[in-house]
């Protein structure tokens, strides 16, 4: 007869209860251990056996810590179903393993990275996108992924910048949602479903001087209103496990941190699921000498909250012998344990362990993946220079010189954090333009030149009438342990920049970079410039349809462009600046202005728009109430155009300093031209709430400024009062 815990019917806590009951403490502690089963075929049956023992609770399938700059081998369904028969039919209670990838931002399918889809300004679109490579990866019998990456960046110095959604929390926290739905689904058990990893918890992403791995500090108030509220967006949002990180906050490594993980993570935010280690985390607390050896780390981590190890010898290798000193309690074994079978049983896998080992054949690069992954780079590219209207460039008979590092590259469009994408699967921005000319009637003549010889690159610019110049980042500049100390492109391109800028040939950049990067030479001698990052395998379709028109630029900044890397960090939700009340004239720095060259939203299209009639629901808004701002948009331009219109705010009193702007709503708007739309923006009261000085979340009384536009300078405004 079956035990209760294999009936499905059952509600997952009686489930869980009732294995937990059954398991001896080895089997609890196997439970809590990830492992990477480094060798497989080598190992084979060293494994299977541990499997079998019950010594496993999960498999990761990389190689190394760093497994986005360096891919191990392939995903193979065979394989993955031979390790599950083992824990389902060879182990005692046959409890299936959990399987986990780093799936960040596409399987074979290949997204836009993340900062990239942060610029679509589109969770819905985002969500809809990940739905399809949640399909792809499950159909390989991945059940986790870790993703989606929720640290704020402020230092586009630090190279896993690619990973965030940018430097805004609110902005951020709609792609959190997004981003764990669409991984998700309606359940995490569905075949097609992935469970989500928020990760890295909590201020990885505010490392000193864009230095991966180095000490983050943060004080209270940040901490809360700027670099938490993502976490709790993505446990709103029903995420099912969350990603300790490895970095030491204000003294404190995270993933021994008490406070924040038992305390502000499951118990305020009443969060149910499981909470992993980064790979190597709990050792780290040794090393960051906050703990004694690797048991003591062992110790911290688990009393901490850390409910399982990556990798498994952070556990596997030392917390039965801290049972039996009393180093630890029985408890928290059982808790961390509880969470684990919770978190396996929500995903199915009871019901689900193996995987049709066929059905990816069918499943991979869907021609409906490869249209949301097009869409999502379309949306995600950001226009920042259109001067004289050189772009869209008019279907007529010319010649287009298509040159530069990027135009026939195809790997670093994939990003650093892919594993499983694949370069020839990629579009090239020179294959793009001359798959689009070739659907055309009139006859367009392309030119190019491989980018070792920026002779012959200069040769090329001359017999043009228009160049297409393509710069950019490797995905070996960026990603974990990628840093630049300097914010400019790589050696070499503002030279070559230059040199076709004197050409004087009509001159459109495409920047594919992995951070916003400013570049010199571009703001001097470029027509056009189109942010094009690093957009996945259908970036250079993308970029074609943009150029020439079949679509229009509709991204926006998520992230301020410094002017210099000396004006790091920069960012528009600043704090007023000290002594401007009576010293004006004041200037920040002698040799350069304080504002960014392009602010957080911006962004050009092929239509002009025009806001105006900005008025309020109310005049006075209480708690519980919802404030609607009303404006009138119209469409100017010649073409029609997307507009994103953002909504900030300013808190004139409050009990602790403000910033001088906070978004609070956005939505993307499409006009013809000459058409208007009354468009509304949704300000619940919950929104204006904040972390003040009582070290809670409030809403304090005050007149509140409201400015509504197309990026966070916007100067149309008003105000209500927030009682």
């Amino acid at each position: 007869m079956d035990f209760p815990y294999k009936n499905s019917t059952l509600p997952v806590e009686d489930r869980v209860e009732d294995l937990l009951s059954r398991m001896t403490v080895a089997e609890k502690i196997g439970q809590l251990c990830q492992s990477p089963m480094l060798e497989y075929n080598i190992n084979r049956e060293t494994y299977l056996e541990h499997i079998r023992q019950g010594h496993w609770g999960s498999r990761i399938l990389a190689d190394t810590a760093w497994a986005g700059n360096a891919p191990g081998e392939t995903v193979s369904p065979a394989q993955l179903n031979e390790i599950q028969r083992a824990a389902v039919e060879g182990s005692r209670l046959g409890i299936p393993l959990i399987i986990a990838r780093d799936v960040i931002y596409g399987q074979q399918t290949v997204l836009p990275i993340p900062l990239a889809q942060a610029a679509s300004w589109n969770p819905e679109q985002v969500q809809s996108a990940y739905r399809c490579i949640a399909k792809e990866a499950a159909s390989l019998g991945i059940h986790w992924t870790f993703a989606p990456m929720l640290d704020i960046v402020r230092d586009p110095r630090w190279g896993r910048v690619i990973e965030s959604s940018g430097e805004d929390p609110y902005l951020t926290s709609q792609f959190a949602k997004a981003v764990v739905k669409g991984f998700q689904g309606d359940s995490p058990a569905d075949e097609d479903s992935l469970v989500a990893c928020a990760k890295h918890f909590v201020g990885y992403g505010a490392s000193e001087g864009g230095r991966d791995y180095d000490t983050t500090e943060i004080s209270d108030n940040s901490l809360h209103n700027v670099y938490l509220p993502p976490f709790a967006a993505a446990v709103e949002a029903g995420v099912e496990t969350v990603m300790s990180g490895f970095n030491d906050l204000g003294g404190t490594p995270v993933s021994g941190s008490q406070s924040l993980i038992n305390g502000w993570l499951k118990s305020e935010q009443q969060f149910d699921g499981m909470v992993i280690s980064d790979w190597g985390s709990i050792s780290d607390l040794a090393y960051f000498g906050v703990a004694k050896g690797a048991e003591g780390a062992a110790a911290e981590a688990l009393k901490a909250g850390v409910d399982m190890a990556m990798t498994n010898e952070a556990y596997e290798d030392h917390l039965e012998a801290l049972l039996e000193k009393e180093a630890i309690d029985i408890t928290h074994i059982d808790e961390a344990t509880r969470r684990v079978l919770r978190t396996k049983f929500k995903a199915g896998l009871f019901e689900r362990p193996y995987v049709d080992e066929y059905k990816h054949k069918s499943v991979m690069r869907h021609p409906e993946h490869l249209a949301q992954a097009l869409t999502v780079a379309e949306q995600s590219m950001v226009l920042l220079k259109n001067n004289h209207d050189v772009l869209p460039i008019e279907a007529k008979p010319m010649t287009i010189a298509v040159i530069g590092p990027h135009a026939h590259s195809k790997r670093q469009h994939l990003g650093s954090w892919c594993l499983d994408g694949r370069a020839e699967d990629v579009t090239s921005i020179y294959e793009g333009i001359k798959a689009w000319t070739a659907k055309i009637d009139c006859t367009i003549e392309l030119l190019t030149e491989e980018a070792a010889f920026t002779d012959e690159m200069v040769e090329c610019a001359h017999r043009a009438d228009l160049v297409i110049l393509c710069t950019g980042e490797s995905h070996r500049r960026t990603g974990e342990a990628r840093n630049v100390a300097e914010l400019t492109l790589p050696a070499g391109q503002e030279e070559l920049i230059r040199a076709i800028g004197e050409v004087g040939k009509p001159l459109v950049v495409v920047q594919c970079t992995g951070r916003p990067v400013p570049s010199a030479a571009t703001e001097q001698f470029a027509d056009a410039l189109l942010y094009a990052w690093q957009s996945g395998t259908e970036a250079g379709h993308a970029v074609a349809r943009l150029l020439f028109g079949d679509v229009s630029p509709s991204g926006r900044l998520p992230m301020s462009v410094p002017r210099s890397t000396g004006q790091i960090p920069m960012y528009y939700a600043r704090k007023p600046l000290g002594k401007m009340r009576d010293f004006q004239d004041y200037q920040p720095y002698k040799d350069q202005k304080d504002t960014p060259l392009y602010p957080f939203g911006f962004g050009l299209t092929y239509g002009e728009f025009d806001y105006s009639n900005l008025r309020l629901s109310q005049a006075e808004l209480a708690a519980g109430e919802t404030l609607y701002a009303t404006v009138t948009l119209r469409n100017k331009g010649k073409l029609t155009a997307t507009e994103v219109v953002q909504c900030y705010i300013r808190q004139q009193v409050a009990s602790t300093t403000r910033p001088v702007r906070e978004l609070k709503d956005f939505c993307r708007v499409t006009l013809e031209p000459g058409e208007s739309k009354e468009v509304v923006l949704s300000l619940p009261a919950e929104k204006l709430r904040f972390y003040g000085i009582n070290k809670t979340f409030s809403l304090e009384p005050s007149t509140v400024e409201l400015y509504v536009g197309g990026d966070s300078n916007a100067m149309l405004g008003t105000t209500v009062e927030v009682s």
